[in-house]
């Protein structure tokens, strides 16, 4: 099983990140610098919640079906 990795950056205000605590979604779809779509749950992105919302440099590491392992704040 090989594993991957791919860089992104998000800047989610907090009004906007509350709309995953309402249940009203449950994914956040991201770009990364090399230009893949990532589709995330929620859940690995919750961790890094702040008053200010989501925001920074990101580093996720996933299997080549897809699987995420891992999500870093670089």
């Amino acid at each position: 099983m090989a594993v991957r990795q791919s860089i992104f950056s998000i800047e989610l205000e907090y009004d906007e990140a509350r709309v995953f605590y309402t249940g009203a979604k449950n994914r956040v779809q991201v770009t990364a610098n090399d230009g893949k779509k990532i589709n995330l749950p929620w859940s690995m992105l919750q961790p890094f919640f702040t008053p200010l919302g989501v925001q920074g440099h990101f580093l996720i590491m996933y299997t080549d079906d897809g699987k995420m392992l891992e999500l870093n704040k670089l």
